[in-house]
């Protein structure tokens, strides 16, 4: 028998905390180096953002279709999973994250509400497997420490960015805050928090609209009375037309601005004659995007039907994985990952690179604003 001395134990005790707090004696039998490259897909298909997850799975496969009729990837297909709805849930979310690892995919990609991807997100590392997060945007995603992550959306940081340039081209200093208290809209609204002071604007209110609530008189009552120049809404479109009506009929005049969560032409509906003049601070919207006639016409051929905000990152996500894999020369994680880690691709959505916490290195971010019923993008 072999005497083992305590040194050893010692050792074995440090390697055994080492990965699990690392993950790196983590084991998979993910799937193998041969047939379908399969993708996993997390989106919202019911629920209140249902427009933006089948618009986010439509982008995907057509973006598959694509690479596919280009000779696939390492001379195999790309196989789309079928969407794995989370509902914008968390508890949704954590069961479509079971249901995606029991299809054994190679990728995983989506995410939308970041309140329902960040549950997903912990399974999906234990699995061994990447994340391509192609809308979801709160720095709660970064602050997970997942170096199996990686954000092709730019996040919440760059968005207020993006609006601080606005404010100051509209001469404006007094701002009120809307959210809804998830993890996105909270997020976005605590961003602002933290550097619109820095920047010198005055925030003089915060509320907080529970989702889908119809009166938000209150709220409402709140910001006239404290003389805001510029509303901020942090929350979804599926909220977003009520809160834009019932400002402006309850007395409020002046700017209304809404988040990248209301980035949608159903928000134009939603709001009618009272979204008139609103601004968004929104994603690359294909519309606005260089090169993006090709793909809006392919998108209306294949769906017959107007791409969403999103679909310009949700098409790069997959040409991005695809030039991962080819630039790694396989399917493997650990590869992948470091080729993603260092890589530089030119989308439809913009330039793609990364920061060593696996964000967007360079802001996406436009501004559009209502203007006669459609979006037309502002400069100031």
């Amino acid at each position: 028998m072999i005497k083992l001395s305590r040194q050893f134990f010692a050792v074995l005790a440090l390697v055994l905390v080492f990965c699990v707090v690392t993950g790196a004696c983590r084991r998979s039998s993910g799937p193998s180096d041969t047939g379908n490259i399969k993708i996993g897909v997390l989106v919202p298909v019911s629920g209140s953002e249902a427009y933006f997850g089948n618009d986010m799975y439509n982008s995907f496969a057509l973006a598959v279709d694509h690479v596919n009729a280009a000779g696939g990837v390492l001379g195999r297909m790309l196989e789309l999973l079928p969407p794995a709805d989370d509902g914008c849930d968390a508890l949704m979310a954590a069961q479509a994250a079971t249901m995606i690892t029991s299809q054994n995919p190679h990728f995983v990609v989506g995410g939308y509400c970041s309140g329902a991807t960040i549950p997903a997100l912990q399974e999906f590392f234990y699995k061994d497997l990447i994340m391509l997060v192609s809308a979801a945007n709160s720095t709660r995603i970064t602050e997970l420490g997942l170096n199996q992550t990686f954000m092709i959306n730019s996040p919440g940081t760059h968005q207020v960015d993006s609006l601080i340039s606005l404010l100051r081209s509209l001469g404006v200093r007094r701002v009120a805050l809307i959210h809804q208290g998830d993890d996105y809209t909270q997020n976005l609204s605590d961003i602002c928090q933290a550097k619109l002071p820095g920047a010198g604007f005055q925030i003089v209110a915060t509320e907080v609209m529970e989702k889908g609530a119809p009166d938000v008189s209150a709220i409402v009552t709140a910001i006239r009375n404290s003389r805001a120049e510029f509303v901020y809404w942090c929350g979804y479109f599926a909220d977003g037309g009520n809160v834009v009506r019932q400002l402006r009929q309850g007395g409020y005049t002046g700017y209304i601005c809404a988040g990248d969560g209301s980035s949608s032409v159903e928000l134009i509906t939603a709001c009618g004659p009272a979204g008139e003049g609103v601004f968004v601070t929104s994603p690359p919207n294909v519309e606005f995007s260089e090169g993006g006639g090709e793909f809006l016409a392919a998108y209306k051929e294949k769906y017959n039907l107007d791409p969403g905000a999103y679909a310009t990152l949700c098409y790069d996500t997959i040409w991005l994985l695809k030039t991962a894999v080819e630039q790694a020369g396989t399917t493997r994680t650990a590869a992948v990952r470091d080729v993603l880690q260092d890589i530089s691709y030119q989308g439809l959505s913009g330039f793609i690179s990364f920061t060593p916490e696996r964000e967007l290195a360079n802001s996406n971010f436009i501004i559009i604003q209502i203007r006669n019923g459609v979006y037309n993008l502002y400069t100031p």
